[in-house]
């Protein structure tokens, strides 16, 4: 049996930068989700000690909005994800992945800022392209 849960239309964590464009101040707020899957593994027989395991796996995305303008708001690419596994099978009530990630939110935060660091240069170009074709 596979589970996929979304987790959390609220965001893990944010992190928001102040970067001066042209002499405007623009403010991007990262705000980190995560996309959590599980599955269950093992076999559940009559009369037995439950051998289920509930694996999942969590893969951690990065959404970029600008203060200025919520239609340039973009994921970033990222790589950083988590796994584990706990005894028992994955059912929608035992809220796994909310539990797990609570674990990493200091990984996911130091992840955060790192990726807005990363973004820095590439939201600096992005800006200045949007600059130009409002100027021509």
């Amino acid at each position: 049996m596979s589970l996929t849960l979304i987790a959390l239309a609220a965001a893990v964590a944010t992190h928001t930068v102040q970067i001066d464009h042209r002499g405007a101040p623009v403010e991007a707020t990262y705000a980190a989700r995560a996309d959590i899957k599980t599955r269950t593994v093992g076999a559940h027989t009559p009369n037995r000690a439950d051998m289920r395991r509930c694996h999942w796996k969590a893969t951690v995305m990065v959404d970029r909005q600008l203060s200025h303008s919520p239609s340039l708001t973009r994921a970033i690419p990222t790589d950083r994800e988590f796994s584990g596994s706990e005894a028992g099978a994955c059912t929608s009530g035992r809220d796994i992945g909310v539990r797990q990630m609570a674990k990493y939110q200091d990984q996911i935060r130091v992840h955060l800022m790192t990726v807005a660091q990363q973004d820095h240069a590439p939201l600096l170009a992005e800006l200045d392209a949007i600059y130009n074709l409002a100027s021509n």
